[in-house]
């Protein structure tokens, strides 16, 4: 009973937020024009402030030993994504057309806004730099495997250099020399306050476009793209995610690591990765039904993940 009531006081925080960003854009206190604007002052300034200030500022980052190995795994979890998602797309019998944006957009689970407050939720606010890390080799892998799958053609490592990887690469040279107490206490004051709106600005802008997603919506021919992204994202790499923690060895000091994967296993699909798709000129239908299915399935899935992920990988 006592994980129940964890879990239901961890997801509904966040879920609220996104639901008053929906009601905010039904009566147009948010409106779609601010939308580029808001994020991109939370992709370059928000976030960035956010991860520095978590990876600089958590005393217990210092015992991180070994943080290539949880960039590695990561990388690993979205590859491992985009396999899944490929085959299942294949087996479904999807249409070839709307297999790079129906792949790309399963394998991806929502790894930041959402997973970030219910971590902390569960975990603690220490669990949050060691998040941080593990996004690391997310956000390696979907601007160069991800970006791959979309346009091959237009690949390119300049991708890898953007607002937050620098203020992540920042922050640990600061630890290096000597942290916290090296900063400006004025300094460490902003950069605290722009950090703290990063994650309500960052939802409240997701509800928003879940509510334009959901006015737009309409179900695929024969609902292949849905089923396969509820199967794909919240049933089948969930499991393989759920196996790995479960019985993959590990180092004593690296525990943690199963932490992160219980939250991150829970997660739907990504609602960034629709930018990414229509950037890159693919479906952007296609990418909104894995969006939007995921999302409504994940009100019942991510409290099943996170209890089983509390009971058994705990």
């Amino acid at each position: 009973m006592g994980n129940i009531m964890e879990i239901i006081l961890a997801i509904a925080p966040p879920l609220l937020i996104l639901l008053t960003g929906g009601l905010c854009r039904k009566n147009g206190w948010l409106r779609v024009e601010a939308d580029a604007s808001l994020s991109v002052l939370t992709v370059r300034v928000l976030y960035p402030c956010f991860f520095f200030f978590h990876l600089v500022g958590n005393e217990d980052t210092l015992s991180v030993g070994n943080f290539a190995f949880v960039i590695l795994a990561g990388f690993i979890c979205i590859g491992a994504g985009f396999g899944c998602a490929y085959s299942v797309a294949k087996i479904m019998g999807i249409e070839a057309k709307v297999i790079p944006p129906f792949t790309f957009c399963s394998g991806i689970f929502n790894y930041g806004f959402f997973a970030f407050p219910v971590a902390a939720s569960i975990f603690g606010e220490q669990i949050i730099a060691k998040i941080i890390l593990f996004n690391l080799g997310v956000e390696t892998a979907i601007w160069t495997l991800g970006v791959w799958i979309l346009a091959s053609n237009q690949f390119r490592f300049s991708r890898l250099v953007n607002p937050p990887i620098i203020s992540i690469i920042l922050a640990v040279l600061v630890r290096e020399i000597g942290g916290e107490e090296i900063v400006p206490s004025f300094a460490w004051e902003i950069i605290s306050m722009l950090g703290g709106c990063a994650i309500p600005i960052g939802l409240l802008l997701i509800g928003g476009n879940f509510a334009d997603l959901i006015m737009k919506f309409r179900l695929s021919d024969g609902k292949k793209v849905e089923i396969s992204a509820i199967l794909v994202r919240l049933v089948l790499v969930p499991l393989l995610m759920f196996c790995y923690a479960l019985f993959a060895p590990m180092p004593v000091e690296m525990n943690w690591l199963k932490d992160i994967l219980i939250v991150q296993i829970a997660m739907p699909a990504g609602i960034f990765a629709i930018v990414i798709v229509k950037n890159y000129k693919g479906d952007t239908e296609t990418a909104m039904r894995v969006i939007l299915s995921t999302m409504i399935g994940c009100l019942f899935s991510t409290p099943i993940w996170l209890f089983m992920g509390l009971k058994f990988l705990r």
